[in-house]
C-alpha cells in the first residue's frame, strides 16, 4: 500500500472515530433522560403511595428534590416515603441530572467545535454558494476580498456561501466567520465529499484553481467538474482554468462560465456568476489580444457624448468607454447628451482595427 493509501485511511479513520465518540456520547445522554424519567416516575408514584399525595403534588415535590431547590412546601413525613427520596433523588436522581446536565454541555461544545472546523454537514443550507478549493497561496487574503466582493454585490447579498476545502482544518478565519461564511473541510475529489457540502442544494458552485502557477491544477479542476456533474446539480458552475485551451473540455464538463484566476481582481469572478459573459469582455482588458482599451489623445471641445459615441462606430474606430477632461479627470459612461469638453477618449478597439491619426479623428467631430 502507497503512502497516499495510508494517508487516506487514516484520514478515514479519524473521521469515523469522530462520528463514533459523537453517536456514543448521544447514546449515553439519551439512555441517561429514560432513566432519569424512570426515577422520577418511580418516586412520584412512591409518594402518591406512601404520602397520600395526589399526582400532581407528588410530581411537584420530586422535581423540587431532584432539582435541589427544595422550597419545603411538601416534604415526605412517613418512613418509607422518607426512604423511598433517600435512594432514588438523592441516591441516583441528582446524580443522573449533573450527569446529563454535564453531557449536554458536553456535545454542545463538541458540536461548536465541530462546525468552527468544519467536520459537520450543513443539512439546512441551501441555494448557497458552494466555493470548492482556496488557492495555494494567499488563501485568506484572496478569500477576504472575494467575500467582500459577493456581500457588495445586491444580487448576491443575501446568499448564503459555504467553502469546501482543506486549508482550514482548525476553523475558518474569525473575519470571514464573523460574516456567516461556513466551510466543510475536506477534499471534492474525495468519494461523498460533495455530497457532504450539499452541491446538489447549491444557487452557485465556483471551482477554484488550487494552484495558479502549476498547469497540473486545471486536471484537478477537470475531474472535480465531472464529480459535480454526475449530481445532476442545476446549479450556475464557474471554474478557473489555466490553459485556455481547456476552456472547452471544462464546458463540455458541466462549466456554465470558464475565466483565468486572476486573483488581484474576484470581482470578475463575481461578474461572472451574476451577468454571465461579461467575464469574458473584462479578461479581454487585461490583454492585448483581441479586445483591448487604447487612449487618444484628442482635443474635443463641446461635443455631445452621443455625437463621439456614434462617430467612433461609424468610421470604425471602436467603442468609446470614457474620455479624459481638460483637468486630467476620467469620466467613463456619461449621460448620453452631456456636452464633452475633453482632452483625450478611452476607447475599445479590436486586435485588427486601423487606427486614424489623431489629426483625421479631431477632423472627424468638426464635420
Amino acid at each position: 500500500m502507497n503512502s497516499l493509501s495510508l494517508l487516506l485511511k487514516k484520514k478515514n479513520s479519524r473521521r469515523q472515530f469522530r462520528k463514533k465518540v459523537h453517536l456514543h456520547e448521544s447514546g449515553d445522554l439519551k439512555k441517561r433522560l429514560i432513566f432519569l424519567a424512570g426515577v422520577i416516575g418511580l418516586h412520584s408514584l412512591a409518594m402518591v403511595f406512601f404520602e397520600d399525595l395526589n399526582w400532581w403534588q407528588a410530581f411537584w415535590l420530586t422535581m423540587t428534590s431532584a432539582s435541589t431547590t427544595g422550597y419545603g412546601d411538601i416534604s415526605a413525613a412517613t418512613f418509607w416515603g422518607q426512604f423511598s427520596t433517600i435512594v432514588l433523588i438523592y441516591g441516583m436522581g441528582i446524580t443522573l441530572l449533573a450527569q446529563i446536565a454535564s453531557d449536554y454541555v458536553e456535545i454542545r461544545l463538541t458540536r461548536k467545535e465541530m462546525r468552527i472546523k468544519g467536520r459537520m454537514r450543513w443539512d439546512d443550507m441551501q441555494n448557497h454558494i458552494l466555493i470548492i478549493n482556496t488557492p495555494k497561496y494567499d488563501a485568506e487574503r484572496y478569500l477576504g476580498l472575494l467575500i467582500n466582493q459577493i456581500s457588495q454585490t445586491p444580487e448576491l447579498v443575501d446568499v448564503p456561501i459555504q467553502i469546501l476545502t482543506k486549508a482550514f482544518p482548525e476553523g475558518l478565519p474569525l473575519d470571514l466567520r464573523s460574516q456567516g461564511v461556513v466551510h466543510h473541510t475536506g477534499d471534492a475529489l474525495e468519494d461523498g465529499m460533495l455530497e457532504s457540502a450539499g452541491t446538489h442544494k447549491a444557487k452557485y458552485i465556483v471551482v477554484l484553481c488550487q494552484d495558479a502557477q502549476d498547469s497540473h491544477s486545471d486536471s484537478l479542476t477537470f475531474d472535480t467538474l465531472h464529480r459535480v456533474q454526475a449530481l445532476n446539480t442545476s446549479a450556475f458552475v464557474m471554474a478557473e482554468a489555466i490553459n485556455d485551451s481547456n476552456r472547452p473540455r471544462f464546458k463540455a464538463a458541466g462549466a456554465n462560465a470558464v475565466i483565468r484566476p486572476v486573483r488581484a481582481y474576484p470581482e470578475m469572478l463575481v461578474r461572472s456568476l451574476i451577468a454571465p459573459g461579461t467575464e469574458q469582455v473584462l479578461e479581454d482588458l487585461f490583454r492585448h489580444q483581441g479586445d483591448h482599451t487604447i487612449r487618444l489623445d484628442v482635443e474635443i471641445i463641446g461635443v455631445t457624448w452621443a455625437k463621439i459615441v456614434t462617430t467612433l462606430i461609424q468610421k470604425d474606430i471602436g467603442t468609446a468607454l470614457g474620455y479624459v477632461q481638460t483637468n486630467g479627470d476620467i469620466i467613463t459612461h456619461p449621460q448620453t447628451h452631456s456636452v464633452i469638453d475633453a482632452q483625450g477618449l478611452i476607447v475599445l478597439i479590436n486586435d485588427d482595427q486601423i487606427i486614424p491619426s489623431l489629426a483625421e479623428i479631431s477632423q472627424f467631430f468638426n464635420e
